[in-house]
């Protein structure tokens, strides 16, 4: 059950006046930012806001479009194809998706710009106030983490939005993640532990969220080390084994915190009853119903990951690489993809045919109702919201196994190869020990059942050296598939041959368009081929 509901607050942007004479007038009766926010209703409404922007990011047409991992699928080529634009690096300017992705982020960066700069004055309780100020620095973080991966050196709005000074130049890479991790450790020192928060706070940041957000930046800034692509455009050098230390010793507080643990079934993870659960480390809360002034609070994702001829629109589609990856024996990949060799889903057998959604066989419908889908955000019937865009299911940002992972690759990094085996190794022992998900029995129709998963295999890895650190990075993508990390591990380690098209991404920097408008507007600078 979910408690901490999303409300929606207008930016609000004040205009200072003065007539010919110098002479200042007050005005009085009208509210500032300061003012209203010195109330902790509204500066935790306020905040929710902040929030709100999270629940819309379409985190899989990044993460996983971009990558090896999925196919854009649709009904056809032609479905949604800014999103084949941006995951091909052939996007113009103009491109919807990624011009879509830019402004949300944007908005959820003026909001809490807005808290961040509003509540320092405020007399209520210093202890919310300060944890409030922690929550918006993590979300502003969160924000800059994503457009810099995705556009490079972005403007640092940090001031309140005026209209003398909407937007600054271009920062330079080092600058955009400087403000990053300053933010998170302001959250990490004020924020507090998971266990801290009573039932109504369920879903809002904490101080284990800020640490592993802060641990995942900083193995993204090791891109510029190990992507010659980004290396020689952006300029940005990367202590590389400074970051790695930090790594270790963040991911090392989380798990001796004792907040967190694997959960025991990984087929658990992503049904509705494991939301919020002991393995999990920072969601976007979703819900069914509407707030206070109507607007939905759904995942809007979920639909479009769907089967076409079941329910949804069948976006997302995971390759045969990424299958084939898992090989036959982990439970995993039944609960991250369904379809095809695996073709029950909540007791209904479903009719496939064909082998998977491609560019050349793109035409007709019956190419796009007969591949293989993403399970992990897969709704039984009885669970779907009438309102296709309005449904329960919570976005899964950051989980204790990818903590358990970062510490592993810290530690190799660090040489300290045998505690990297030993934090593998837990996640491939739950692995093996895992189920087929709910609804894998041909005829059940409720009271679904997490069925034993025969001949399940997932040895312990013993390599070392290179094999290690490549043992390493292929169970971040078994384990993590289609939660939308997987195209932002490619370009880090370097491996941009497994982009689906290498050669556009170099021509790009690896970096997607400035939306046209804020170019011209603002005087932005272009990225390189657009």
């Amino acid at each position: 059950m979910k408690y901490f509901k999303f409300m929606s607050l207008f930016t609000i942007v004040f205009f200072t006046m003065s007539s010919c004479t110098d002479l200042d007038l007050e005005n009085i009766g009208t509210q500032t930012a300061e003012s209203y926010f010195n109330n902790p209703e509204n500066a935790l409404a306020g905040l929710n806001a902040c929030y709100s922007t999270m629940s819309k990011d379409e985190y899989f047409v990044y993460g996983d479009l971009m990558s090896d991992d999925a196919l854009k699928g649709g009904s056809d080529l032609f479905d949604w194809a800014e999103r084949q634009y941006v995951r091909d690096f052939t996007a113009n300017a103009g491109n919807g998706v990624s011009s879509g992705t830019w402004s949300l982020l944007y908005t959820g960066i003026v909001r809490t710009n807005e808290i961040i700069n509003s509540l320092p004055e405020a007399t209520f309780d210093e202890e919310l106030k300060e944890r409030i100020i922690g929550e918006a620095k993590f979300l502003r973080a969160y924000s800059y983490s994503k457009l810099v991966s995705l556009f490079g050196g972005v403007p640092l709005v940090t001031a309140d939005y005026s209209v003398d000074d909407l937007i600054e130049p271009r920062a330079s890479v080092a600058e955009v993640y400087a403000l990053i991790k300053k933010d998170l450790d302001d959250a990490i020192a004020v924020l507090p532990k998971k266990g801290s928060y009573n039932a109504n706070d369920l879903g809002r940041v904490t101080k284990g969220a800020a640490m592993a957000l802060k641990a995942r930046a900083l193995i993204q800034e090791t891109s510029y080390a190990n992507n010659t692509v980004l290396a020689a455009s952006s300029g940005h050098t990367v202590d590389v084994m400074t970051n790695w230390n930090e790594v270790y010793n963040l991911t090392n507080d989380i798990i001796n915190s004792g907040e967190y643990s694997l959960a025991a079934n990984f087929a658990s993870i992503f049904e509705q009853d494991g939301e919020n659960n002991n393995e999990s480390i920072f969601e976007v809360q979703h819900e069914t119903t509407n707030n206070e002034w109507g607007e939905s609070v759904g995942n809007t994702t979920v639909v479009q990951m769907g089967n076409r001829d079941d329910w949804g629109w069948c976006f997302n589609l995971p390759t045969d690489a990424l299958y084939n990856a898992y090989g036959d024996k982990d439970p995993r990949r039944e609960s991250t993809i369904y379809g095809q060799e695996f073709d029950v889903l909540y007791g209904v057998k479903q009719s496939w045919e064909k082998q998977v959604w491609t560019l050349e066989h793109s035409s007709t419908k019956d190419f796009v109702t007969s591949c293989r889908l993403n399970r992990k955000y897969a709704l039984a019937p009885d669970a779907r919201n009438g309102n296709h865009n309005n449904q329960p299911n919570n976005k899964r940002v950051i989980r204790y196994a990818e903590v358990l992972l970062m510490h592993a690759e810290a530690a190799y990094m660090k040489g300290m190869e045998s505690d990297a085996r030993l934090y593998l190794n837990m996640i491939r022992t739950r692995a093996e020990g895992s189920t087929f998900p709910l609804g894998s029995a041909l005829g059940q129709k409720s009271g679904f059942t997490f069925d034993i998963y025969p001949g399940a295999s997932v040895p312990e890895v013993t390599s070392t050296g290179d094999d290690l650190l490549e043992d390493i990075w292929n169970e971040r993508r078994l384990e993590l598939a289609l939660e939308g990390i997987r195209y932002f591990d490619i370009i880090r380690t370097g491996k941009i041959d497994l982009l689906p098209e290498t050669g556009n991404y170099e021509s790009h920097d690896g970096l997607l368009p400035i939306p046209l408008a804020d170019v011209n507007t603002f005087g932005l600078e272009q990225n390189k081929g657009y």
